[in-house]
């Protein structure tokens, strides 16, 4: 009798072992379950920053290449459509920018002005005909920028500075307000400013216009 007990023990033990052995080596995570590799995630489930993901939108990821969507912002897959969050224009779609972190519609200036020209100068001193504008959106550090606004609408009124927002980190680097004393006042203008203070890389050149975001577009600093 007291052989059998034995034995009734062993196997319970061992099929207690068996089932834990199973759980801990053997059982796939389900998608938000801990991982070490898409080995432990259940099938078609990806491993990203240790948790299984479908790569859906709202799943957990560690890179956009984690999406579905290709958009990935703070370890989340997203859509990338105006009102999600975003940290840069790039976790928007290519339609949209990322103002205040929300992908929102381009601003419309038309009721402002007619057109926006981006250009290259030779810093300090205003374009002129020893000091010619290029049109472009790449440059070097010895560079300045100028922006001009035709067909300025005659009540486009008031001050309007510029910000330089690096396209990666979305961190503001420069900015002109309150350093330069740039206005509207009804007819066409421009001006300009240097890259003195930045580095290379990409950036979003914004405008704002009594404090309302008028225009935007990606530069290149080399």
């Amino acid at each position: 009798m007291k052989n059998i007990l034995i034995v009734i023990l062993v196997i319970i033990l061992l099929g207690a072992a068996g089932t834990a052995g199973w759980y801990f080596f053997l059982k796939k995570s389900p998608e938000g379950g801990s991982c070490q590799s898409a080995k432990r995630c259940e099938q078609g489930l990806k491993c990203a920053n240790k948790i299984c993901s479908s790569g859906k939108v709202g799943a957990a990821c560690a890179q956009k290449s984690d999406c579905q969507s290709g958009f990935c912002v703070n370890n989340t897959c997203t859509e990338g459509k105006e009102g999600d969050t975003c940290a840069t224009y790039k976790d928007c779609e290519s339609s949209l920018l990322c103002t205040k972190s929300i992908c929102t519609k381009k601003p419309d200036y038309s009721k402002y002005f007619d057109k926006v020209t981006v250009s290259k100068i030779k810093p300090g001193m205003p374009p002129g005909p020893s000091n010619p504008a290029t049109p472009t959106t790449t440059f070097s550090k010895q560079d300045a920028i100028e922006v001009d606004f035709g067909g300025v609408k005659t009540t486009t009124v008031g001050p309007y500075y510029f910000e330089f927002v690096n396209s990666t980190t979305g961190e503001t680097v420069n900015s002109t307000k309150g350093l330069m004393d740039t206005n509207f006042e009804g007819r066409d203008t421009g001006s300009g400013t240097d890259f003195s203070t930045m580095a290379s890389g990409e950036y979003d050149l914004n405008v704002y216009f009594q404090n309302e975001l008028v225009y935007s577009v990606v530069i290149t600093l080399q």
